[in-house]
């Protein structure tokens, strides 16, 4: 077997969002946001990686694919471990190989991190270079995005990670429907404005510029966490599935005057200065701003005002509001259902349907 370390692989990509080089200050590859994943292509019978994490409550959950397919799942070690990511391979094939974060960074805990400091091949493997995908796809959202409820049993309700499965998503899902790269930035029970319960610092914008400021302890930070984020070009397609939560904490906003109070001017605000913040760093997306998959009554219509709003002063006329189909219409089998109450399989795939025929018709 020949030992690489990770910092040494020329032939690898990273997704998802990461400090600048993708190497971090110690030599090793970190993935912050759930669904970042580090991919290398590969002619060789035997795959290892040499993984660790840290966390405090919350375990870190990790997928493996190999030619877009999962083939197994499971708990990143505390201790940096060698991991058989795949064996017996034809050596004569070139195989993608895929590993993925299936967890959401956890804000407050100042333990939490993931990282990748070497693969491991049999003596006569190679690395191959990697074909480039067809365009960048970058999704903002919340649990929905995140994958909470996409592995375990409709009636599981504890709130843990083993149920939360960014690999399965509706993101995921288009992003092999395009043949894209991805990046994402997604927690659970966040919102536009506030969170699920109101809280005004569960706001995602207020983190769209960097790495991964939800990460803000000491190490983190010495590793990049809270850097300014990279942008480069930008990417192709902007994908907000942002409301859900502000939906369900509006009435701890509201003043008592509904769309028109307090809390609905603060949400269509915030529709119009996040879509300019966007569009700076993606100055060539088409931005699609969804909502739907969790039915939600208030915010959608504030969603659209603030759109109708941006565009009519920004003249950016490639923002478009799209409403996805709500997991109560078309779930109707427990192989259909999710855990925790969120959008099952069914749901995430009908939401990537719906999102790549809008796509082909811009």
């Amino acid at each position: 077997m020949k030992n690489y370390k990770i910092n040494e692989i020329k032939n690898m990509r990273l997704l998802g969002r990461n400090v600048a080089g993708g190497i971090c200050k110690d030599g090793a590859v970190r993935l912050f946001w759930a669904g970042a994943a580090l991919e290398f292509c590969v002619k060789a019978r035997e795959v290892w990686a040499e993984i660790a994490c840290n966390y405090d409550v919350q375990e870190i959950w990790l997928a493996v694919e190999i030619n877009g397919y999962q083939i197994t799942r499971f708990i990143a070690p505390k201790k940096s471990t060698w991991i058989c990511l795949a064996r017996n391979l034809n050596p004569d094939k070139e195989n993608l190989i895929s590993i993925i974060k299936d967890t959401q960074p956890m804000p407050g805990d100042v333990l939490h991190e993931l990282k990748i400091t070497g693969l491991r091949l049999d003596d006569n493997g190679d690395f191959c270079n990697i074909k480039p995908r067809s365009c960048k796809i970058e999704f903002i959202g919340d649990s929905i995005t995140s994958g909470e409820g996409l592995a375990g049993a409709p009636d599981e309700m504890d709130w843990i990670t083993q149920w939360m499965c960014a690999s399965k998503t509706y993101a995921r899902q288009l992003a092999k429907k395009m043949n894209a790269d991805w990046s994402t930035i997604s927690q659970c029970g966040w919102g536009l404005c506030w969170g699920w319960d109101g809280d005004v610092t569960s706001s995602i914008p207020m983190y769209y510029e960097q790495v991964c400021g939800v990460l803000s302890g000491e190490q983190q930070q010495a590793m990049g966490s809270c850097d300014a984020y990279a942008y480069g070009e930008g990417a192709d397609y902007v994908i907000l599935n942002l409301g859900t939560n502000d939906n369900s904490g509006f009435s701890s906003q509201d003043d008592g005057k509904g769309v028109d109070g307090v809390a609905g001017k603060a949400v269509i605000s915030e529709v119009k200065h996040f879509l300019g913040e966007i569009r700076r760093h993606n100055p060539k997306a088409k931005i699609i701003w969804t909502w739907g998959m969790l039915t939600i009554n208030i915010v959608p219509e504030l969603i659209k005002k603030g759109i109708k709003e941006y565009m009519g002063t920004a003249g950016d006329m490639n923002v478009y509001p799209l409403e996805l189909e709500s997991m109560d219409k078309i779930e109707k089998t427990d192989e259909d259902k999710g855990s925790r109450g969120h959008p099952g399989p069914l749901t995430h795939k009908k939401a990537a349907e719906k999102l790549y025929e809008f796509i082909k018709s811009l």
